[in-house]
């Protein structure tokens, strides 16, 4: 709950990204600290990129709704769900292969780790902590959560390859067929 008489500084901090941090002394306010994560640069730039890709980001937070709107707008996410708990991440997550989507998720926390383990690709950070590192597919060595862009493009670039070896393949043996029967 916020505290009485902080309501103001706290409603400030939030709308602009902030996340309030009430200090007080003997139930009497002192302040209120600006805490912000900082939004790479970049990044818009980035989700753009991703959704001409087809790929649709919802960004997960514990931050108050205030708060992730503003940094969810800032980021240019597609959506966002604020107030988020683990269990949320993974309903979420669910919800969203039920219906026959790919999920990919990046995350560095150890309350990320089970929506890492259920998403069908989980990368985690390589700043995160270990449990989100060893509950992920694979582990980001830049720290950097658009690199899902380089892993479909190199997911694309193997489908390609494979394709390619199997029709190399397929035609590999139709010709030894081919030059079988005729000697026999």
């Amino acid at each position: 709950s916020i505290p009485k008489g902080a309501e103001q500084l706290v409603h400030q901090v939030s709308s602009v990204g902030g996340t309030p941090l009430a200090v007080m002394k003997n139930e009497e306010i002192l302040g209120v600290i600006y805490l912000k994560d900082v939004v790479k640069s970049g990044l818009k730039e980035r989700f753009e990129q991703l959704r001409t890709m087809g790929i649709k980001t919802i960004m997960c937070t514990g931050d108050n709704p205030l708060t992730a709107a503003s940094i969810a707008k800032e980021a240019g996410v597609d959506s966002f769900v604020a107030e988020s708990k683990p269990e949320d991440k993974i309903k979420l997550i669910k919800e969203e292969q039920a219906l026959g989507r790919i999920v990919a998720m990046t995350g560095d926390g150890t309350n990320d780790a089970p929506a890492l383990a259920q998403a069908n690709v989980g990368i985690a950070m390589n700043t995160g902590t270990n449990a989100a590192k060893e509950a992920a597919n694979m582990v980001d060595l830049d720290s950097n959560p658009t690199k899902i862009i380089e892993v479909v493009e190199i997911g694309k670039q193997l489908l390609m390859t494979r394709g390619a070896l199997t029709t190399f393949s397929i035609a590999n043996d139709a010709a030894k067929y081919f030059a079988i029967i005729p000697a026999m």
